[in-house]
């Protein structure tokens, strides 16, 4: 090539190289969005937009081109008459910040009022920042859905903003509604539900129903229609109909404005089968023998669950197991109080049920004479460890246990009397 034909061919420029090719400008404006969209997970990522796409674009962007052109111009005069700077407060202490250059309308107010003018904001599961903007704009806490989303964006600790129902100040900053949406102590009462161990299943359902004010005829309908997940046999062996009690997984669950009994009911379900899958439970619990045959995954739950009620240290759930299993195999009656308890319902004070409550024989969660074998349905929300406790019973010759001011006592078949001096009946 010749020094004048060198001299004549040029690189040429971003503005006239075809969009999505190399070092051209929809290349450029690509990798500008793509780093934006690293930092601030909420906008669009171009990265894999074809070629096609962006020459698509080529010709409204030389109109754009053209347009700023003519804003530049025009907003010469703009700029040389005056500055548009933040407002100050007009008195009510809510004063709205326009900024400077064009940035989003923001309150200057910090979050501070009385209790009785807070304002509930609901943020949905999986809410994005702009999702939440549009709330705490709707509910009158912002200025701006824009002043919540460059708060947002300047404060990594906002990806933490949890589910629930938030009750807080209006008229407040962006980056106060930042803060004020960390705090958990803003969470409304009616946000949330903790399910715990030692818990009846029924009365996590009245909880739910205290707090959203729902109908107890509507989960029982989700759980006799089976609309939560239940596997096949969570059931009651006295009714066949599916059963909730030790199918609801422990945990801190949020409550929002669209859930509804069944929604609820089947997140908790979920989870605990997602831990049951984990440990390959029901595969373990057909391994183990329940009187004179194997274990289906109900039983091997109600034994859990007996032991959750039985122990007051964790580490006693496979004697516990263990006992259980032994005297199903001797066919012998299991003489445990806490199922009873279930079908007795909450005593006054902790009062502990009498012999004549535990042993009544019309009661189908007794397990004294006349009743044989587990009770119909495990007896308390059962957590992960009694669960385990069930699957792997200890081998010390555990077969009578009982609770006593120094904890639980364990016996063998032939310590009888050693039992019965230790364990006076009730």
């Amino acid at each position: 090539m010749s020094q004048d034909a060198e001299a004549g061919r040029q690189e040429p420029s971003m503005q006239d190289q075809e969009p999505g090719e190399p070092g051209g400008f929809g290349d450029e404006i690509s990798r500008m969005l793509h780093a934006r969209a690293l930092r601030h997970p909420d906008h669009a990522d171009p990265i894999g937009m074809t070629r096609r796409h962006l020459r698509a674009a080529k010709g409204r962007r030389r109109t754009a081109l053209g347009a700023t052109a003519t804003l530049v111009v025009a907003g010469g005069a703009a700029f040389g008459s005056g500055y548009v700077g933040l407002s100050h407060d007009n008195g009510t202490g809510t004063g709205a910040a326009s900024g400077a250059n064009g940035s989003a309308p923001d309150y200057s107010a910090a979050a501070t009022c009385a209790a009785n003018v807070k304002v509930p904001v609901d943020v949905p599961r999986g809410a994005t920042t702009t999702t939440i903007a549009h709330a705490l704009f709707e509910a009158g806490v912002v200025k701006s859905e824009d002043a919540y989303i460059n708060a947002a964006n300047h404060d990594q600790g906002s990806a933490d903003i949890g589910a629930g129902t938030y009750v807080v100040c209006p008229g407040i900053s962006g980056t106060n509604a930042v803060l004020e949406l960390l705090k958990k102590s803003n969470l409304s009462d009616a946000s949330q539900i903790i399910v715990q161990p030692h818990e009846w299943g029924k009365d996590v359902i009245a909880g739910l129903i205290d707090k959203r004010k729902w109908k107890q005829a509507d989960f029982d309908t989700a759980i006799q229609n089976n609309t939560i997940g239940l596997p096949a046999w969570s059931k009651d062996s006295l009714t066949g109909q599916f059963t909730i009690e030790g199918m609801l997984e422990p945990g801190t669950y949020a409550l929002v404005a669209s859930d509804t009994p069944q929604s609820v009911l089947t997140q908790m379900v979920a989870n605990r089968m997602t831990f049951l899958k984990s440990i390959d439970f029901e595969t373990k619990a057909a391994a183990l023998t329940c009187g004179t045959a194997h274990c289906t995954p109900e039983q091997v739950l109600t034994v859990g669950s007996i032991a959750e009620g039985e122990v007051t240290d964790p580490d006693d759930g496979q004697k516990v197991a263990e006992g259980v299993y032994t005297r199903l195999k001797d066919n012998d009656y299991l003489g445990i109080d806490s199922t009873a308890l279930y079908w007795i319902g909450h005593l006054p004070n902790g009062k502990l049920p009498s012999a004549a409550q535990v042993q009544d024989p019309n009661n189908p969660y007794s397990t004294y004479a006349p009743h044989h074998g587990l009770p119909p349905t495990p007896v308390y929300d059962t957590s992960d460890d009694m669960i385990k406790s069930a699957l792997t019973p200890s081998h010390q010759g555990t077969y009578y246990w009982c609770v006593t001011a120094t904890g639980t006592e364990f016996f063998m078949k032939n310590q009888t009397s050693a039992f019965k001096n230790a364990c006076t009946a009730k």
